[in-house]
């Protein structure tokens, strides 16, 4: 069901996939992500907002930060996932596996390199603080207009 919570967390949420895709993408090697990395955190987020914080909201400003980091934790884990897939796939195009559980299971591989090396306080700082401000954002709107 739509509410201006959900809409409001959704927007939010769009702004903070586009700036955190264009934070991160200095983590690259050569800075050079891959180009749909842009628009797989924009609508990442999109979707974070609407169905996890957008879903959550109106149940108070102290509710909103543990909504904001839930959506903030939700972001991060499936971008690491989905880039992981994607790098496993184009590893698995090559003919550099076994198997395909091999190939799997090396998604989790990617996906704590991954981890490492993206690994910057500033970037960690600003996915926390970011969630928590869209979640406010949202708590506003489904406030106001219930």
């Amino acid at each position: 069901m739509p509410t201006a919570g959900r809409l409001a967390a959704a927007l939010a949420f769009f702004i903070y996939g586009w700036y955190i895709g264009l934070l991160a993408t200095p983590f690259f090697p050569e800075a050079n992500p891959p180009n749909s990395f842009l628009p797989l955190c924009v609508v990442v987020a999109l979707l974070c907002g609407w169905m996890v914080v957008g879903s959550r909201a109106g149940n108070g400003y102290l509710a909103a930060i543990g909504n904001g980091l839930t959506g903030a934790f939700a972001f991060t884990v499936w971008i690491a996932f989905l880039l992981s897939f994607y790098n496993m796939i184009r590893r698995a195009l090559r003919n550099l596996y076994d198997g395909p559980m091999e190939a799997v299971v090396d998604v989790f591989n990617l996906m704590l390199e991954m981890g490492q090396d993206f690994f910057d306080v500033n970037l960690v700082l600003s996915i926390l603080i970011g969630g928590v401000l869209c979640a406010f954002v949202a708590e506003y709107f489904a406030k106001r207009y219930p």
